[in-house]
């Protein structure tokens, strides 16, 4: 079993370690931001912190978020064969809880999950 010890350190140049708990809050946040967006939006978007993510994994992660009921899965109404993501309430209840926690400066957000998790209003 590999342990990891010290500060989270994102490699240089190749794909980098993103816990699962880590995207799943990436993807809570950057859709607190946006509103809605596509999964190719995610991965390109520089605001996400999903880049270099693996689109099988996000997939994955995204239809888990759906079935805990955090965000919900539709068809865009601008393109054909889209798929687009908003959150629901009770993602939304966890995304104002995280940006509070971030303004209240709690220590829990210097946990590795909470690394590059990007609150913004």
């Amino acid at each position: 079993m590999l342990v990891r010890r010290g500060k989270f350190k994102p490699s240089k140049g190749g794909p980098t370690y993103l816990p699962r708990d880590n995207v799943r809050l990436k993807v809570i946040m950057f859709l607190r931001s946006v509103n809605r967006s596509n999964q190719h939006n995610m991965t390109q978007d520089e605001r996400s912190g999903l880049r270099g993510q693996k689109w099988v994994s996000l997939a994955n992660i995204l239809d888990e978020l759906c079935e805990w009921g955090w965000i919900t899965k539709k068809p865009s109404e601008d393109a054909k064969n889209v798929t687009v993501y908003e959150l629901l309430d009770k993602g939304r209840e966890l995304s104002n809880k995280l940006a509070e926690l971030q303004s209240q400066n709690n220590e829990l957000w210097k946990l590795d999950s909470f690394h590059e998790v990007k609150v913004s209003d």
